[in-house]
């Protein structure tokens, strides 16, 4: 990569590191989290078409207990909706599965945090069906995927979920083009809705930007 792309790319993992970290903020807008999924793909074809360059690895933006913080929020969000459902249909055993905050995913140890979070998209996809009528959407259950996969190849593990499927491009300079198409004409029009109802959270992505 050349030295705009590299910084390009720094700004692309920022976005991804800003949304990640405000999921509950922006998460049920369906229209935001297929976006997002689409941009975590072509970012994903960006570092695969680096290969070994070290400018790939430097801009991951993201340590391991802060993707833990990450995978957490967004699994306590879905398992909220699975816990209400269970509730309401009188699954008890569901509910008893469903039913951990966020501060008890956090507090687990790495590899109990993985067979929760494992356990929990399954159960999220057998009833995404029902779901459905809680807010629970599949782009939802794919973010938290693409999520659960960053936080494993920080704890040096291969994806659980190959999610992000190679683009079909020619090269590295149509990444870049795809990547910022998403963001200029997609993304930060769909961003406006938050000007004025959360300041913060918009000026901090503007500042991601």
């Amino acid at each position: 990569m050349d030295n705009k792309q590299t910084s390009k790319l720094e700004m692309f993992k920022a976005v991804q590191t800003y949304l990640d970290a405000n999921t509950a903020t922006w998460s049920t807008i369906p229209i935001l989290t297929s976006l997002k999924n689409d941009f975590d793909t072509v970012v994903d074809a960006i570092d695969s078409a680096a290969g070994e360059q070290e400018s790939a690895r430097v801009y991951l933006g993201k340590n391991k207990t802060t993707q833990k913080r990450v995978v957490a929020e967004k699994t306590d969000i879905l398992n909220d909706a699975l816990e209400a459902y269970a509730a309401i249909e009188g699954k008890a055993e569901l509910e008893q599965k469903a039913s951990k905050t966020f501060s008890d995913l956090y507090r687990l140890r790495n590899q109990d945090f993985e067979t929760v979070v494992k356990e929990t998209i399954a159960l999220l996809e057998q009833h995404l069906t029902e779901l459905e009528g809680y807010g629970v959407t599949a782009d939802q259950i794919t973010d938290l995927k693409n999520s659960f996969d960053q936080f494993l190849i920080l704890q040096g593990q291969p994806r659980q979920y190959r999610i992000a499927e190679k683009q079909a491009t020619t090269g590295m300079s149509d990444l870049f083009t795809n990547a910022t198409d998403i963001l200029n004409t997609k993304m930060d029009k769909l961003m406006t809705r938050f000007k004025r109802s959360n300041t913060n959270f918009f000026n901090g992505y503007l500042a991601a930007r």
